[in-house]
């Protein structure tokens, strides 16, 4: 009787392995639904932000982030880089802005823990400003808009 209780305790990892999803396997799941356009907008004290990032599958990233200080001065600002997903964190390491590498010792990185991910929708936190951020898929061609033509 020992030695079956022995036999079946040391199978039970092995067999719960196998009941688990690969970490992996999702990871590269999550990663190829973020492929795509995506979508942020806030409003923090006045300050209207709209961000469109586009995420293309070889790990590449353009971003347009148009901000409004709510007084009639609007900037916007066009960056791209290199992106990844660790299977918690979506990271961007940024190489160049407004069409212009960036110097080697500028170092500039955004992270977020993403909490939720859906067809069309995922929230990060962003760890480093303590913050939500959320983020909608784009649909046809979204750019930045002025906010005296935004509804």
């Amino acid at each position: 009787m020992r030695i079956s209780r022995f036999f079946l305790l040391a199978l039970l990892p092995a067999g719960l392995a196998a009941c688990e999803p690969s970490r992996p396997a999702e990871t590269a799941n999550i990663r190829m639904h973020l492929v795509g356009t995506w979508l942020s907008e806030s409003d923090d004290e006045g300050i209207r932000t709209r961000t469109v990032i586009a995420l293309a599958e070889a790990g590449e990233f353009d971003e347009v982030e148009k901000i409004d200080d709510g007084k009639g001065t609007a900037r916007e600002t066009r960056t791209g880089g290199e992106w990844s997903f660790d299977g918690t964190n979506f990271k961007r390491k940024y190489t160049r802005k407004d069409g212009q590498p960036l110097p080697m010792n500028y170092f500039a990185t955004t992270t977020y823990a993403i909490n939720m991910i859906g067809d069309d929708r995922f929230f990060g936190v962003d760890n480093l400003r303590h913050r939500t951020v959320s983020f909608a898929r784009a649909h046809g061609s979204v750019r930045p808009k002025h906010s005296r033509s935004s509804p």
